[in-house]
This record gives structure tokens, sequence and C-alpha cells, in this order.
């Protein structure tokens, strides 16, 4: 398919096979602000296909660049292998060779982030009353016979 007579239409779907949203790629290609014209727009089927075929262009394009950089894997890891070795090399270049080398054949380490999050923090003042309500209800009165559960009142 060629590129789209329609300058506009042709900014439009390359701004949408770039993962923009209907209504921002309808923006960006000079349009006034419409969702409803943008949606309208997005279902075009020249526009569908322009942005199908931009889409598979750039998956094939990366393809390309993936399988050009694998031919040359054997000798990266061994340029990897000889900074690693070389004992005249700066000691950061030989630990950034190491560490590739590990990365590459074990995966990167793990890092793990400890949070503290607070579930009843992301509530609103109107859930957390209703949240402090409910419980309320179900605090057991010690003065009850046991194993009945009954409200208190504060």
């Amino acid at each position: 398919m060629e590129i789209l007579q329609n300058a506009r239409h042709e900014r439009f779907a390359q701004n949408k096979a770039k993962g923009m949203s209907a209504t921002e790629a309808y923006e960006k290609a000079g349009y006034k602000p419409s969702r409803q014209h943008a949606a309208r727009l997005a279902t075009k089927g020249d526009i569908v296909a322009r942005v199908a075929e931009l889409q598979g262009s750039t998956a094939k394009q990366i393809t390309d660049v993936r399988d050009a950089a694998r031919q040359h894997t054997l000798a990266a890891v061994e340029t990897l292998v000889s900074v690693m070795e070389d004992r005249k090399a700066p000691h950061s270049a030989r630990i950034a060779a190491a560490n590739s080398r590990l990365d590459r054949g074990h995966g990167k380490a793990v890092n793990h982030i400890e949070a503290e999050i607070s579930v009843y923090d992301s509530l609103s003042f109107d859930e957390q009353r209703a949240l402090l309500a409910a419980l309320d209800a179900l605090d057991v009165d010690e003065e009850c016979d046991p194993g009945r559960t009954a409200p208190t009142h504060h």
C-alpha cells in the first residue's frame, strides 16, 4: 500500500501505528480535538490497512535488526571473554565484561523491592468510615455470653 494521499490521514495512521490513541493521533495530525471524529477516522478501511501495514513493517524491521545482531553473538561473547581475561584492561572494563557474561549466561539478577502498602490509606474518607463501621459491628462485647457476638457501642 502506498502513502495515503491525504497528508493528515497519513500522519494519523502513522501516529496510530506508534501506539497513540485515536484522539491523540487525530490531534497530532492537525485536526481539532474530537473523540467522535477520531474514532470514525480510525475505522476507515484505508486507515486501518495503512496502520496495519506500518505496524507490520516496523515489526519486520525489528526482526531484521535482531537477526543481524544475533549473527554476531559468538564474536560478542568472545570479545567479552577476552576483555574479562585481559589482565591489562582496566578493572571496570573487566568487571563489566564479566557481569555481561553472567547476565547472558544466567539471566539478570532479580531485584527485590520491599514496600509497605496500606489498603486503608488508599480508601476515600467515606470508604474508611464504612469500613470502620463494619469492623465495629463485628466487635465482640466482652460481657456477652462466650460464643455470642454483639456490636459494641463506643
